[in-house]
């Protein structure tokens, strides 16, 4: 049975990658993120994360995201982020979230279902930047508590002039403990615009650290 589950998962795994080769570009996201138990329910996260972008040999920007993470309940929390964003050749800008996480899973199940929910808006200091979102994003992961392969999936709805569907992302990944306090995770996602004659289309390969004092 277990088995069985796993060759689903990796099926399932293997749509994002089926059309990776197919971007028209491809990038590199590198992060590193700590966070601080406070209370039994209140966490601080800080994370730093840079992109290179045109096949790897252009550098495209950094964030420093600040947030707290809320736990209301054994498989449920809320997340407030504030993130501070410096692209290349592009004045600084402000970017807030919230974000409504679950999961879900049995005993006897090897899989845990996860989804969010995320209310993004993007701002700078001259007004003329204005963006806004809801995102969903939902996927499963193998329970395990040193080796974790992960999919998932999210889309973009766009909260301006025009409300629609605004991008597509899939992702696969894994994630291993190094340790009770560290983690690793490595992926491989591909990104697209939907309702668009000519949609842009992205590949990412990403790399991320997670300390927990």
């Amino acid at each position: 049975m277990w088995m069985r589950y796993k060759l689903l998962l990796i099926l399932f795994a293997l749509l994002p990658v089926l059309s990776f080769a197919q971007d028209e570009d491809l990038e590199f996201w590198g992060s590193m993120k700590f966070s601080k138990k406070l209370t039994k329910k209140f966490r601080f996260e800080l994370e730093e994360q840079i992109r290179w972008a045109d096949s790897l040999r252009l550098y495209k920007k950094n964030f420093t995201d600040l947030g707290f993470k809320y736990k209301l309940h054994k498989r449920h929390s809320l997340a407030l982020h504030v993130r501070l964003v410096d692209e290349v050749d592009e004045d600084k800008y402000l970017r807030y979230h919230i974000d409504a996480n679950s999961d879900f899973t049995r005993s006897n199940f090897p899989l845990v279902f996860q989804q969010r929910l995320r209310f993004q808006k993007s701002w700078d200091a001259d007004g003329v930047l204005d963006k806004k979102f809801f995102r969903l994003k939902w996927g499963f992961a193998l329970k395990n508590k040193v080796v974790s392969p992960y999919i998932a999936h999210e889309y973009f709805w766009r909260l301006m002039e025009e409300n629609s569907l605004g991008k597509q992302r899939s992702t696969i990944g894994i994630s291993w403990s190094m340790g009770d306090d560290l983690k690793m995770k490595l992926f491989l996602r591909n990104q697209k615009d939907l309702n668009e004659e000519d949609p842009d289309k992205l590949g990412v390969i990403g790399y991320g650290l997670h300390y927990k004092f």
